[in-house]
């Protein structure tokens, strides 16, 4: 651990056994934060770190998580929501959506992220301060053919995130949202034809560590005038 301008904080990621939450646990931890590792199969945690099983759909299992993590830590400073799921195969033409696609992305993404904020919420209150980082989409923005729900989830997440900055500024919380572009991640990694390099200004796809490093900022004292922003980290998809 080099230490950088997280040192002594306590993040604690959702989502943060794979994919982007993995890369924003490993920044965190290279910053000099001490991380709560989140996730269904959470895996190992880095030394000095926990990592812990949580479903984010059931708020009982959420509220476990933060104690476990205050049990650990002694507090949480601030919080990632990168748990989520995609399902472009069944997530399709809106007469073809499923009941059962619909209600799975709905619960994970968005109501997901809402039990999360909750409680980060109550923990971050009695604490005085904290900082809350949700990942949304740049279809939050854009919307996307044929990705109805998921664009939905994203949609809410970004709404969401505005709210309960506008509720939280005067508990001294704060509240901002990352709409990433298409990131290589095992998740995408079977949609990526929705979206070459070639057809992005930046002319590349997105490293799960550039959502990382921003997700990392908005943690940390250094962004402590930011909040009710939208972060769109997408190599200049949504303005191309």
């Amino acid at each position: 651990m080099s230490g950088d301008y997280l040192d002594g904080k306590v993040v604690l990621v959702t989502g943060g056994a794979s994919g982007i939450g993995r890369s924003v646990a490993e920044v965190c931890v290279e910053l000099g934060a001490r991380t709560a590792i989140c996730d269904l199969v959470p895996g190992e945690a880095p030394e000095g770190q926990v990592a812990l099983n949580c479903d984010v759909t059931d708020p009982a299992a959420v509220e476990r998580a933060f104690a476990a993590a205050r049990e650990a830590f002694g507090r949480v400073d601030a919080v990632v929501n990168c748990a989520g799921v995609w399902r472009p195969r069944s997530d399709g033409p809106i007469t073809a959506v499923s009941d059962e696609t619909w209600d799975r992305i709905i619960a994970v993404n968005l109501t997901g992220t809402f039990n999360v904020c909750r409680e980060a919420v109550r923990v971050m209150e009695a604490q005085g301060h904290g900082s809350i980082v949700t990942i949304a989409s740049v279809v939050a923005i854009t919307g996307w053919e044929k990705l109805n729900a998921y664009s939905a989830s994203k949609g809410g997440v970004l709404s969401l995130s505005r709210a309960l900055a506008i509720e939280c500024g005067p508990k001294n919380i704060r509240v901002n949202c990352i709409c990433p572009g298409v990131i290589e991640t095992p998740m995408t990694e079977k949609v990526l034809a929705y979206s070459q390099p070639d057809v992005l200004p930046i002319g590349r796809l997105g490293h799960p560590r550039d959502i990382a490093h921003t997700a990392a900022f908005l943690c940390s004292d250094r962004s402590g005038f930011t909040t009710a922003a939208t972060v769109v980290v997408d190599g200049g998809f949504s303005a191309a």
